[in-house]
């Protein structure tokens, strides 16, 4: 599973990579043949901020980006036909800074820094005008445009795609450990031990991707509420720390118990029907007494989460 998750991060860095390096070559391509970008490291500095491995953050940093550079742009190049050099950089910034947060445009705050001391840090600034700003956010523009098609069309994320293949996964890895211990309990014998690491994994990769969609603008949450996203998840993480605790209670009994037990084989079953009744268990010796009430109530509890999560991925199918 290491090996899995290992690969899964080359891959996500070689593609990260080939994003950024294709979104370079193109903004230089058309820099060379408009030959109208007088700075080049304007656009590139702009694909470099932008170009992110979530779209989401590459939508924030487009609009940081160029806000940033509007604003940093427009407040100094006011601010130096009064001030130069290191008290017109720090005025400016004391302008900007509020100025980004009042609007609510706080994600450019790092690019109107940026700008502001590019632009009083170069020869000549007082040279600056209206046609340096206009000129200078064109091409930052042309930078972010190139960073948002390539994110398009190069591995775009679809979330709540990736959340429903999450949540099909988890189904077949707790349904396929259930089937293994209903079978061991109907016929005596035992089951390996669970591998809770990529049971662990695909739950936190299902909150993380959860939170992403929630911290996104209001109007992209429609089909998160729609399916349920939030309650499923919240579900799983109920539900995962009581299932992996009967895990290790069936181990601890398959130690000390090797003949069958149909009566906790069947309440096992997830394709029979759950009701919301108690599990009573008999049969056993007074000196596993509390390994069988821990299995009562622990499968009982078990059984309940399950019977919530069928009734709600009823309810979104």
């Amino acid at each position: 599973m290491a090996t899995t998750a290992m690969a899964s991060v080359k891959s996500n860095l070689v593609r990260q990579s080939l994003r950024l390096g294709l979104s370079v070559l193109i903004t230089c391509a058309i820099a060379q043949h408009f030959e109208r970008i007088t700075y080049l490291w304007y656009p590139l500095m702009a694909v470099i901020f932008v170009v992110d491995d979530q779209d989401e953050n590459t939508f924030r940093a487009a609009r940081g980006r160029i806000l940033g550079t509007i604003t940093g742009g427009l407040v100094t190049f006011i601010v130096h036909t009064i001030l130069s050099g290191w008290i017109g950089i720090l005025v400016s910034l004391l302008i900007s800074i509020p100025l980004l947060r009042r609007l609510g445009w706080s994600s450019g705050l790092s690019t109107a820094a940026v700008i502001t001391i590019m632009f009083l840090g170069i020869p000549g600034y007082s040279l600056l005008n209206w046609g340096y700003v206009f000129n200078r956010s064109v091409d930052t523009l042309i930078g972010i445009v190139v960073a948002l098609i390539m994110g398009r069309l190069l591995w775009p994320k679809n979330r709540l795609a990736r959340l429903a293949e999450l949540n099909e996964l988890q189904k077949q890895i707790l349904h396929q450990r259930l089937a293994l211990h209903q079978q061991a309990l109907a016929k005596g014998g035992s089951v390996p031990a669970v591998n809770a690491e990529p049971v662990t994994r695909n739950l936190l990769e299902m909150e993380r991707l959860v939170a992403v969609e929630t911290s996104l603008e209001p109007h992209r949450h429609s089909r998160l509420e729609r399916q349920r996203w939030r309650q499923r998840v919240l579900l799983w993480s109920t539900l995962q720390p009581r299932w992996l605790l009967v895990e290790r209670l069936l181990e601890r009994l398959y130690r000390h118990h090797d003949h069958a037990m149909p009566e906790l084989s069947q309440q096992l079953d997830h394709h029979q029907a759950q009701g919301w009744s108690r599990l009573h268990l008999g049969g056993t010796d007074h000196s596993q007494t509390p390994l069988r009430i821990a299995l009562e109530e622990e499968v009982t509890r078990l059984r309940w989460l399950l019977r919530s999560q069928e009734r709600i991925e009823a309810a979104v199918t």
